[in-house]
């Protein structure tokens, strides 16, 4: 698996475009780079401030800043010649930008990927898939309606050598905050307080997004969120330090989220409201508790220590899925 992705990178040259999540897509891009890869790499969108004060002040305006970007990347890129343009979401991508890499490279191959669904806010990428050689989703959904091939997110090389405890919660759950999140977040917490168990949450919102929230009515207790990032590290050691995961899955996706991918590969127990996380191969409902977010309950033995085969759910299986999957008949 390895070798035959390392046969499509080595000594190629890579236009990488990919969204400012967590560390993933500097994991890519490592990846792409230790397969012998030349790559050059720009996030989907400006990570200044300047892109928050446009996407929540000027909304109107938004689309003209986005087309500034991809210009600004193209202007960067202009006499480069590459073998691939490989994009990961493409936050407001327009046919114009692939169409004029496609024109300076010519029998260059591009790819789209997407850990969003085409539902969720601003994630619409159906109008790029006449110029995409190959689109692929980590959405059940998606896949059945656009007839994607099926390919799931990834964990970060870290999770595969994992060394659990000593177990300091029965639960963690992390995430950025949502709406939806954060009622999930105080109904989950009043459930745990009841029977005892020791939680650990990190529900993430910036200072300016708190603010607005509250502005627009919504009632959110500082008490229960952080105004900053956990880190790479950060995250990890609490993972190590939790008997089980809890992962609490939006109503606008039924790919299986980060959260679940870390816990199948390391071999520790999640809990979540995706019942397509059934579908996967070698599941394994002692390992993967699917719960109901409107009513929880949990069997009694959830927390008791138990360890589980890992499943591969590698960068590596990623990358060989990115090149050499194609359209399963589930699918067709």
């Amino acid at each position: 698996m390895i070798e035959r992705v390392k046969n499509m990178l080595a000594g190629k040259k890579v236009l990488f475009i990919a969204c400012k999540f967590y560390h993933y897509g500097d994991a890519i891009h490592e990846k792409f780079r230790s397969y012998g890869a030349d790559v050059t790499f720009y996030y989907e969108r400006d990570t200044s401030l300047k892109h928050v004060v446009m996407s929540n002040f000027f909304p109107d305006k938004m689309q003209a800043w986005q087309d500034r970007h991809y210009q600004k990347i193209l202007q960067e890129t202009e006499g480069k010649r590459f073998d691939y343009l490989i994009v990961i979401r493409g936050f407001r991508m327009e046919n114009w930008f692939v169409d004029t890499i496609r024109k300076r490279n010519p029998g260059i191959y591009t790819i789209l990927y997407q850990w969003d669904s085409y539902k969720a806010w601003e994630s619409d990428f159906r109008h790029l898939l006449p110029s995409f050689d190959k689109t692929l989703t980590f959405d059940y959904d998606d896949c059945k309606t656009l007839a994607l091939p099926y390919a799931p997110t990834f964990y970060t090389d870290e999770y595969a050598g994992i060394k659990n405890g000593p177990y300091e919660f029965d639960f963690i759950y992390c995430t950025n905050l949502s709406l939806e999140k954060y009622e999930f977040m105080i109904k989950f917490l009043a459930y745990a307080s009841q029977r005892g168990y020791r939680v650990r949450t990190h529900l993430y919102i910036s200072w300016l997004g708190y603010v607005l929230n509250r502005m627009k009515g919504y009632d959110i207790d500082y008490q229960h969120v952080s105004f900053r990032r956990l880190s790479r590290k950060e995250y990890f050691k609490l993972f190590c330090k939790s008997k089980t995961i809890v992962d609490f899955s939006g109503t606008s996706q039924t790919g299986i989220t980060m959260r679940i991918i870390d816990a199948l590969g390391s071999g520790k127990r999640v809990i979540t409201n995706n019942v397509h996380v059934t579908k996967e191969p070698g599941y394994d409902p002692r390992q993967v508790v699917v719960y109901n977010a409107n009513d929880i309950d949990l069997p009694d033995d959830i927390t008791q220590e138990e360890s589980f085969s890992k499943k591969d759910y590698s960068i590596d299986k990623w990358m060989d899925n990115l090149f050499f999957k194609t359209l399963e008949p589930a699918f067709a």
